[in-house]
């Protein structure tokens, strides 16, 4: 099911915060709808995050949030795919898919760069999903967090 795919602006962010708070209910995590709309405005309208939602008739459907950084290794821009979610009821119709090639399909635009993204484990089907968009495992490097409020 082919969705229209618009870019996320500070002013859009109301439409779509319903998907983003049903994402942080996925992961059992809890804020405020105003912290969240907040947050996300903050982080468009400072162009720190780039968001594209996909929606039908029906509303918006699933959303990619991006974040940019810079590769010292490749000395190319890096973006982190941080956030990938897409609605119960739209799951199984190529949304996921649609919205991570419209993510490379800008960062092309762009002159390219590496997108790097994180899965859990024994997500296998989000695993075959990147693999079949041309995301390959990294095998070289360990990922570590350090958390200055946990430390």
């Amino acid at each position: 099911m082919t969705q229209q795919i618009v870019q996320a602006t500070p002013e859009s962010v109301d439409d779509w915060l319903p998907l983003f708070s049903a994402y942080l209910d996925f992961y059992q995590v809890a804020q405020s709808r105003e912290h969240c709309r907040d947050y996300l405005r903050q982080r468009l309208s400072q162009r720190q995050a780039l968001v594209f939602v996909a929606g039908d008739a029906d509303g918006p459907n699933g959303f990619v949030l991006l974040y940019p950084g810079y590769s010292s290794l490749s000395l190319q821009p890096c973006w982190i795919l941080n956030d990938l979610f897409v609605s119960p009821k739209a799951r199984g119709r190529g949304v996921a898919g649609q919205l991570i090639e419209r993510a490379q399909r800008h960062m092309r635009e762009l002159g390219g760069g590496e997108l790097m993204l994180q899965t859990a484990h024994d997500n296998l089907t989000a695993q075959r999903l990147y693999e079949s968009l041309g995301f390959a495992l990294d095998r070289e490097f360990r990922v570590y967090y350090w958390n200055s409020e946990r430390s």
